[in-house]
């Protein structure tokens, strides 16, 4: 495991350590044991079980509850879909994890607590978007090398440009008997940078254009991490057994307004 000296493992999460993710003072925020992981293998397949799972278009070995984001820029199609379900999909979650809260309501919750202006649902343009994504990566799986960045997948939204952060956060429900690890690279391309580097009809960077990830961390289940989502990071090959997560971004616009979360 390659991990730097800029980890906070302190178990919790604080407005300085919030802004130093966004600024580059802190690679990664780890909380073990953040969700119970008696908790975690039932959940995970009360999920792969629901009606919602399906798999992304660009990448069919990972499977997904919900819908990203990302993937309503596609076609008229998916946005509608995106925009006419987001807050029905969130209520759908909750129901598969009661009585419990689910992990991104308990992280909400808890962000909301301690930054001093609280924490919202993101309304890109005025629409409230879905927060919530559980992806379940299958064995031999990966995640290529990219960046997540809401002004990209909204390019014509006034509200996606004041997002000046982009958080990744990531509950982990199951993972790997061996890979899955989290890789990130010190890096934040802009969007030419990073077309002239991605793989040909790929959503993702070509590896051997890339130096070794900075930092690389082999997460335990239950465990919560966040990282800067504008920095190019990347999932390993899977190796017997599933790695499901449940995941959201946390969007910064300043230091004196709410967080806010989508998927």
């Amino acid at each position: 495991m390659l991990e730097s000296n800029n980890v906070c493992s302190a178990g919790v999460i604080t407005p300085e350590t919030l802004v130093a993710l966004v600024n580059g003072g802190l690679d990664v925020i780890r909380i073990r044991d953040f969700y119970p992981a008696e908790l975690c293998n039932v959940l995970s397949n009360k999920m792969i079980e629901t009606d919602l799972y399906g798999t992304y278009k660009n990448a069919p070995l990972i499977g997904r509850i919900g819908q990203a984001f990302f993937e309503s820029q596609a076609s008229a199609e998916m946005a509608e879909q995106y925009w006419n379900n987001a807050v029905q999909w969130v209520h759908r979650m909750r129901e598969v994890c009661a009585p419990y809260l689910t992990p991104i309501d308990k992280l909400r919750l808890q962000i909301d607590d301690v930054w001093p202006y609280g924490a919202s649902l993101h309304a890109l343009d005025g629409k409230r978007m879905f927060v919530g994504l559980a992806r379940v990566f299958k064995e031999g799986s990966y995640a290529e090398p990219h960046q997540d960045v809401l002004a990209w997948d909204a390019p014509k939204s006034v509200s996606a440009k004041r997002v000046c952060g982009q958080l990744a956060a990531n509950t982990y429900l199951r993972m790997p008997c061996s890979g899955g690890e989290l890789q990130i690279w010190r890096m934040e391309l802009n969007r030419k940078e990073y077309n002239r580097m991605r793989n040909k009809d790929s959503y993702g960077i070509d590896p051997t254009k890339l130096p070794p990830p900075d930092v690389m961390i082999t997460p335990s289940v239950g465990e919560l991490i966040l990282f800067n989502a504008h920095r190019v990071h990347a999932v390993g090959r899977g190796t017997d057994g599933l790695r499901v997560t449940w995941s959201n971004f946390i969007g910064l616009t300043d230091e004196n307004n709410p967080l806010t979360f989508w998927s």
